[in-house]
């Protein structure tokens, strides 16, 4: 079996990926029964394929708090001076800090996008 020899792209050709958004800091998490002053690690990415921005990262609440447990409840995430965002806990680590997930506008400001065209 012969195979050809296609020369390797140059990287000029392709654009430096877009950094990955990110925020930590202080938010306010607003789930059934409890609205807790938290912390939270957040980024996210737009999916090529369906297209939605998929924003998710780990809330963690001052020791002495107890956090909701996870499952397929929503909950709304604030930022200081922000909007809230829809989103769902998920699970617990070991250390008790939750996962959280959005699809959709995240909780964080976003530089707009610059797009490429060949």
């Amino acid at each position: 079996m012969r195979r050809s020899r296609r020369p390797l792209p140059d990287d000029s050709e392709y654009p430096d990926p877009a950094p990955a958004p990110e925020y930590s800091g202080p938010a306010l998490l607003d789930a059934p029964g409890a609205e807790l002053a938290v912390s939270v690690s957040l980024s996210g990415h737009l999916d090529p394929i369906d297209g939605n921005f998929h924003w998710y990262g780990r809330v963690s609440a001052p020791e002495g708090v107890q956090l909701p447990d996870p499952g397929r409840t929503q909950v709304f995430l604030t930022l200081p001076g922000g909007t809230p965002a829809r989103g769902v806990l998920q699970e617990r680590d070991p250390w008790g800090n939750l996962r959280i997930v959005g699809l959709g506008t995240p909780p964080f400001p976003m530089e707009q996008a610059e797009i490429h065209s060949r």
